[in-house]
């Protein structure tokens, strides 16, 4: 389905704007999608905001769209819940269906792939998997507008890998490599060849975790798939768990946006052995490149307002390198923003291991 068509064919049917968050399912989509007035597509730090969002809209008058990725649904179950449902304000979701039965995916997608239209039932909200073909998706679109206009509720649209169309790549709203800034596994190396043998090192679900997997041994090291925004509060738990070792957080800048509300958390509990290092590419890098809403954002400063005592900004590898030469002397918590271009290696595989493999490696290493 080509982009530009499906997105006319959803504002000839009255629907609209469009808001959520980035899934590689969508990229053409999100794509075109950037291309159009401001006020009429809004990219989203997090589900359930885009669900406030839409919320807004209803009671404007108008029919929103919100896409996310199945993995997200689980975060606007609570407004869909208590806002959409509740108060009857319509809204169109387009839902990604990664993990799809009988289809290869990347683990973290199963659980979700699996209940995905047994979720939707439980919450009667009504859906259709969108078939190819112009003529299935006006039926559709038909469908879901009576719905929403006789109920005033929300009403799914269930999309598989490969609906749109492949589109030319956005340019990345990182930059690129050359003479700009140095690529984000240049720091995770020198990180971890720094790294005490007993220190911990985790990386978040995107490139940073996959890079953290694949091109470093510590033994140390666990990539959390999945689970957007989570790693701070879990880096947390371990830090609390394992005073006697350093916790380093490697995160992403659209992560840390979706629960920012970790920096408060850990800045209040103020744990004496994490290190938070914000790898900062302004980008939705592993679905695409879209843009975060990073930009202009001083993170140090939120780090400082939520009570992290120590705050570095990081220009370059010779500054990280002396950055982790002095540690142990810094109070922690100790949050470190880097600045990174987007772009991984060529060929990035994703890891071998089965999610239940990773966690067993870790609670070995930490007895």
């Amino acid at each position: 389905m080509d982009a530009a068509g499906f997105v006319r064919s959803l504002q000839q049917a009255a629907f609209g704007p469009f808001m959520g968050v980035p899934c590689s399912v969508f990229t053409p989509l999100i794509d075109h999608l950037g291309t159009l007035p401001a006020d009429r597509h809004y990219v989203c730090t997090s589900e359930g905001e885009a669900m406030g969002l839409a919320g807004g809209f209803a009671l404007a008058g108008r029919t929103p769209v919100v896409y996310m990725q199945n993995d997200g649904l689980g975060n606007a179950v609570n407004p869909l819940t208590s806002l959409q449902l509740l108060y009857r304000l319509p809204a169109l979701l387009l839902v990604s269906w990664r993990g799809e039965p009988g289809r290869k995916d990347a683990p973290q997608h199963r659980v979700m792939g699996e209940r995905l239209t047994g979720l939707l039932e439980q919450l009667q909200v009504p859906h259709l998997v969108l078939e190819t073909g112009v003529d299935v998706l006006e039926r559709a679109l038909q469908e879901a507008r009576a719905y929403c206009a006789a109920q005033s509720a929300p009403f799914a649209l269930i999309v598989r890998r490969g609906y749109f169309a492949a589109a030319g790549a956005p340019a990345a709203a990182g930059g690129s490599g050359g003479a700009g800034p140095a690529p984000r596994l240049d720091y995770i190396r020198l990180l971890t060849a720094a790294a005490a043998p007993g220190d911990v090192l985790l990386g978040a679900t995107g490139f940073s975790g996959r890079e953290l997997q694949q091109y470093t041994e510590h033994p140390g090291r666990f990539y959390m798939m999945g689970s957007m925004g989570c790693l701070p509060a879990l880096g947390l738990g371990l830090a609390d768990s394992h005073p006697g070792r350093t916790v380093f957080v490697l995160d992403g800048d659209g992560a840390l946006l979706m629960k920012l509300g970790s920096l408060a958390t850990i800045g209040r509990r103020r744990p004496a052995n994490l290190v938070h290092l914000l790898f900062d590419n302004q980008a939705y890098e592993s679905t695409g490149g879209q843009p975060t809403p990073a930009a202009g954002i001083d993170f140090c400063a939120l780090a400082r307002t939520c009570g992290y005592p120590s705050q570095e900004s990081v220009a370059d590898p010779h500054s990280f390198r002396a950055l982790l030469g002095t540690l142990a002397d810094r109070p922690k918590p100790l949050f470190v923003h880097v600045r990174v271009p987007c772009g991984t290696p060529a060929g990035l595989p994703r890891p071998e291991q089965p999610p239940e493999r990773m966690r067993d490696d870790l609670m070995s290493f930490l007895g």
